[in-house]
């Protein structure tokens, strides 16, 4: 009986690996929070023994990415645009309007690993950038369709944008820039400028083009038709070490890429913001329906 103790626990042991703990962390608001719960999902399918923490609103970019250099979570979703216009030091050629999609994945990927030694794993489909946002009956009763429409009426404008997007170049400093706009402004939490939009607080402000809101208030996304806004394709994002040591996680997160149309990401927005259904229900049931995911 001695003998085959060791034996026992070594069948044990296979049958029941050793725990890991993984966190994943996410940005605020509902998209972000469907994405690591997409993110549990499956990496529990791929690594039953693996638990995962999930820290949703977690707090802003720079926020998220110092706490992922530091070690602080392991995962969190990131952004194309976001990377080269705030975490890496890109090229001008890389900072050119217009640049496709794919090519700002390779370039971000790219920089992110030479500079930060860190993995960013293959993109989703949509693209979800920057938007300009009016009430639809503002917009119709000025003939306004594009950003460019707005110079004519910028003097009766005010716009309440969130700090992030009021500090960036891809934000108000791009319309300044690229469309010669220079309107009055004000901060105003994210959380609050689709209401203050609504009632008539503010004329206009940013937002994301798979926003639930812009549909639930009967607003527009403005024509961005200066290429102002770049691509803003969502992929997982760690370090490089971390990938090295779980290439099952790896594996696991990469079902999802070229997945999740706009329309896909708007309405599971919705179904969050508006018809109050959890996160965690609404990724599982994402994932089901595509067969990522066994029911």
């Amino acid at each position: 009986m001695i003998i085959c103790l060791p034996v026992v626990g070594m069948l044990y042991q296979n049958v029941h690996p050793v725990s890991r703990t993984v966190t994943i962390a996410g940005k605020m608001g509902s998209e972000p929070d469907i994405l690591i719960n997409m993110y549990k999902d499956l990496i529990e399918q791929a690594a039953p023994q693996t638990k995962v923490v999930l820290k949703p609103n977690f707090g802003q970019t720079s926020f998220l990415f110092n706490a992922l250099k530091t070690q602080k979570v392991d995962i969190y979703p990131e952004f194309t645009g976001t990377v080269l216009e705030s975490l890496v030091k890109p090229s001008k050629q890389q900072r050119q309007l217009g640049v496709p999609g794919a090519k700002l994945y390779k370039y971000a990927a790219q920089d992110l690993k030479h500079q930060f030694q860190m993995t960013y794993l293959a993109p989703m489909a949509y693209n979800n950038t920057y938007a300009v946002v009016i009430k639809r009956s503002y917009a119709q009763a000025h003939g306004i369709t594009t950003i460019s429409d707005l110079q004519r009426v910028q003097s009766e404008l005010l716009g309440g944008f969130d700090l992030e997007f009021l500090d960036r170049t891809d934000g108000y400093k791009g319309l300044q820039a690229t469309y010669g706009l220079n309107f009055k402004t004000q901060s105003i939490d994210p959380g609050l400028r689709y209401e203050a939009l609504k009632n008539g607080k503010i004329n206009l402000t940013d937002g994301y083009s798979t926003d639930s809101q812009i549909r639930q208030f009967d607003l527009i996304a403005l024509t961005d038709n200066r290429h102002q806004f770049p691509v803003y394709q969502g992929a997982p994002l760690m370090n490089t070490s971390f990938a090295a040591k779980n290439p099952e996680i790896v594996q696991a997160l990469n079902k999802l890429a070229n997945k999740i149309s706009e329309t896909d990401m708007q309405e599971m927005n919705y179904e969050v913001n508006v018809k109050q259904q959890s996160a965690a229900t609404v990724a599982k049931h994402y994932l089901v329906t595509h067969q990522l995911l066994r029911g």
